[in-house]
C-alpha cells in the first residue's frame, strides 16, 4: 500500500515538472519572438524590438551607419522580431595609378657628314594613367574596377654623340636642349669672302663641313649645336654679315652652299665644350 502511494505521488511530481518546463519554454519562445538579433562589426546584439522599426533600434544601441553601407532590411521597416538584421560595412576608395612602360627606339640614323659620327634617335614611351576604384565589404576585398584610363605617348628625339669606334660619348635629349629660330646661309673652305679664304676659322680651326659660323652675341663660340637636315656642328667662326640670328654653315663645294640661301632652320644649343 505504501509502495503504491509513493509511486502515484513520483508520477504526479515528475508531471508537474514536466508542465512547469513547459510552461517556462514557452514563455521563453514567446520571448524570442520580440528580440531582434543586430549583426554588425563582427558583433551581435539581442534588442527588444516590440514595436519599433529598425531605425528605432540603431539609434536605441548608437549603432552608426555610413552612406555605403547595406543593410540586409529597409530602415524604416519594422524590425523582423525572432529574426536577424545584418549591416555590412562597406567601404570605397578611389584612386589614380601611373604606369610608364620602358621607352622604345623606333628609329636611328647614324649621320657622319660632319666633325663627328652621331646617331639620332626617335624614341618613344607610353605611360597609362588609370583611376582605379577598390570596394571593400566588412573590411574584405569585394570589387576593384577601372573607372577611367588614359594612354599618353610621348615621343623624343636624342642625339648622341660617338667616338671613333662608334661607342656613346655624349647623349643629348633634344626636347629639352634650347632652340632658336635662325636664318641660315652656307659657305666653303676657299671662300673667297670668308676670313683667311675661308681655310681657317676665327679659333684657328680647320674649316670643313660642321663648323659654323656665328654671332657670339647669340650663340656663344666652342657650343656644340644640332640643325636638322645639316646636322651636328660647332660654333667656331665668325664672320662681318653674321649678326643677330644669322648662321652660316659650312659646307663642302658651291653646289652644296647653293642649297643654302637664306633657308629657315632650327638650332638646337647642345652645350658648350671646348672639344669639337
Amino acid at each position: 500500500m505504501r509502495l503504491a502511494r509513493h509511486h502515484i505521488f513520483s508520477s504526479l511530481a515528475f508531471f508537474a515538472i514536466i508542465f512547469f518546463l513547459s510552461i517556462y519554454l514557452l514563455e521563453k519562445r514567446l520571448e524570442s519572438k520580440s528580440i531582434t538579433n543586430i549583426k554588425f562589426d563582427g558583433i551581435s546584439i539581442f534588442a527588444n524590438s516590440e514595436g519599433l522599426t529598425i531605425e528605432n533600434i540603431f539609434k536605441n544601441y548608437n549603432i552608426q551607419i555610413n552612406e555605403n553601407d547595406i543593410i540586409s532590411h529597409p530602415l524604416y521597416s519594422p524590425a523582423p522580431m525572432g529574426g536577424t538584421v545584418t549591416i555590412t560595412r562597406v567601404k570605397e576608395r578611389v584612386e589614380t595609378k601611373e604606369n610608364i612602360l620602358p621607352a622604345k627606339i623606333r628609329k636611328k640614323v647614324r649621320l657622319k657628314k660632319n666633325l663627328r659620327i652621331v646617331e639620332l634617335q626617335k624614341v618613344e614611351q607610353k605611360k597609362t594613367i588609370q583611376t582605379i576604384k577598390t570596394v571593400y565589404r566588412n573590411q574584405k576585398l569585394y570589387k576593384r574596377e577601372i573607372l577611367k584610363e588614359l594612354s599618353i605617348l610621348k615621343t623624343s628625339y636624342f642625339l648622341n654623340v660617338l667616338d671613333k669606334k662608334g661607342n656613346l660619348e655624349k647623349k643629348y635629349d633634344l626636347s629639352k636642349c634650347r632652340r632658336i629660330k635662325m636664318m641660315a646661309t652656307a659657305y666653303r673652305p676657299g671662300d673667297p669672302l670668308a676670313w683667311k679664304d675661308g681655310k681657317v676659322t676665327y679659333l684657328g680651326l680647320k674649316m670643313q663641313r660642321g663648323i659654323v659660323a656665328v654671332d657670339p652675341r647669340v650663340i656663344p663660340l666652342r657650343t656644340r649645336l644640332f640643325i636638322p637636315g645639316y646636322g651636328y656642328c660647332y660654333a667656331g667662326d665668325t664672320g662681318s654679315a653674321i649678326k643677330g640670328k644669322r648662321i652660316d654653315l659650312g659646307v663642302n663645294n658651291l653646289a652644296e652652299e647653293a642649297q643654302w640661301v637664306y633657308q629657315p632652320v632650327t638650332v638646337y644649343i647642345l652645350e658648350k665644350n671646348q672639344k669639337l
